[in-house]
């Protein structure tokens, strides 16, 4: 029996939430794992800044990855990936 269109939009949904989250897991573990870098003491002045960058690299793709979550769920919900499979 075929999936309906609101269940393939729900489970679509799910998964776009599911690699988001998923993104976010990692991100986040890389900018924990730069900060308790910049904690070890006598560390050089010029690593605390690089590791201190890296952090604040590491955490500007969060909020980032929102918007984009927010542009699939248009995506999914305008039904694009269904006229699509129709070519």
């Amino acid at each position: 029996m075929p999936e309906s269109i609101e269940a393939r939009k729900a489970r679509r949904k799910r998964e776009a939430i599911r690699g988001v989250a998923l993104f976010a897991l990692f991100q986040a573990a890389c900018v924990v794992a730069f900060l308790s870098l910049c904690l070890i003491p006598e560390l050089p002045r010029w690593l605390f800044w690089l590791l201190a960058v890296l952090a604040l690299l590491s955490a500007i793709p969060i909020p980032v990855s929102l918007v984009v979550l927010r542009q699939r769920f248009k995506e999914i919900e305008g039904g694009e990936l269904d006229a699509a499979a129709q070519y």
